[in-house]
């Protein structure tokens, strides 16, 4: 940079110097060349006589006088025109050498300006380029992190899902299962509904006409029972009418015979009498007791013979009319004896014979379906 402002400042002053010696040269030899022809012909091998009038000579001297004063003049203004253009050219050069020196300085200045800046764009560039590479790099770990995280939630949403939908599967299929067996369970119930049903239609149908037809035969045993019952009354009444009349026949001779032996006889009680009344209630006590089983198992169904071989033992109490007062069960198979006493409390229990009402008023039967 100095080796090209000292070039630039040198060309001014060889510039300077070189008209300056132009001007010494051109003052010397006029300077020379007035003197010589002087000189010369004054002091040369041969010497002209010559007559020189003083007012020439006088002339001539203010001629080269004013000559020289008009030189001196031309060489003081060539001076200091030479002045002048020495000092415009120095101010030039000055000048030149200021904005130089200034364009220099700003060259500097805008080098190392441009220096500077390239040197802050290179850092800045360099600053850009390490956060460049750092946020590249942070981007690559944050994409790299976030994928792992992606991939990792990818992966627990995947498992999630299959669990999910094993569980899913799972509880479909228990579902499915649970509906199935409840199905199966409903169609069994609806099914053992249905036979119940029809069973229970076709045990209360075949009930009600075995509860028909035991009425008619309990109505027609009744008639029975009671003509036989009235027949039979009707006999004993004969009978106990006969049998009287037999015993006061009887009485009457004991009487006589007594009277003639002198009532030794009279204490001692007639064991015939005694005989024909317990063979009587023995007889009546089980042909009523049938007939009051008879009349209950006419009111009692046994749908498939479900009870076959269980007992249930009744106690009964009646009216002399053979009214039902009252029905307890007193041991057996418990769902025999809610039947028996239901089937008791429908049955026509017949009417005892009056001499039997004190034995069956409160019987004890002990029942057993047919």
């Amino acid at each position: 940079m100095s080796n090209k402002l000292n070039s630039k400042l040198s060309l001014p002053v060889i510039i300077s110097i070189l008209l300056h010696g132009i001007l010494i040269i051109a003052l010397g030899y006029k300077f020379v060349s007035d003197t010589g022809e002087n000189y010369g012909s004054i002091n040369g091998n041969s010497i002209d006589a010559i007559m020189i009038d003083p007012s020439v000579m006088t002339e001539q001297y203010q001629r080269q006088l004013q000559t020289q004063v008009n030189q001196q003049k031309a060489d003081q203004k060539s001076q200091e025109l030479l002045d002048k253009q020495i000092k415009e050219l120095a101010e030039k050069a000055e000048a030149e050498k200021a904005a130089a020196e200034k364009a220099a300085a700003e060259k500097a200045a805008a080098e190392k300006a441009a220096a500077e800046k390239a040197a802050a764009e290179k850092a800045a560039a360099e600053k850009a380029a390490a956060e460049k590479a750092a946020a590249e790099k942070a981007a690559a770990e944050k994409a790299a992190a976030e994928k792992a995280a992606a991939e990792k939630a990818a992966a627990e949403k995947a498992a999630a899902e299959k669990a999910a939908a094993e569980k899913a599967a799972a509880e479909k299929a228990a579902a499915e299962k649970a509906a199935a067996e409840k199905a199966a369970a409903e169609k069994a119930a609806a099914e053992k509904a249905a036979a119940e049903k029809a069973a229970a239609e076709k045990a209360a149908a075949e009930k009600a006409a075995a509860e028909k037809a035991a009425a008619e035969k309990a109505a027609a045993e009744k008639a029975a029972a009671e003509k036989a019952a009235a027949e039979k009354a009707a006999a004993e009444k004969a009978a106990a009418e006969k049998k009287a009349k037999q015993k006061a026949e009887q009485a009457k001779k004991d009487k006589a015979l007594n009277d003639l032996l002198g009532g030794l006889t009279s204490g001692t009680p007639s064991s015939g009498g005694a005989a024909s009344r317990k063979g009587v209630s023995d007889g009546e006590l089980d042909k009523y007791k049938s007939l009051v089983q008879n009349a209950i198992s006419n009111k009692f169904i046994n749908p498939p013979n479900v009870y076959r071989g269980k007992t249930c033992e009744l106690q009964i109490q009646i009216a002399p009319d053979g009214l039902l007062l009252n029905v307890t069960s007193k041991g057996g198979d418990a769902d025999l004896c809610r039947e028996a006493l239901a089937a008791t409390k429908l049955a026509a229990i017949p009417k005892p014979a009056s001499s039997l009402y004190n034995e069956v008023k409160t019987m004890n039967i002990e029942f057993q379906p047919k």
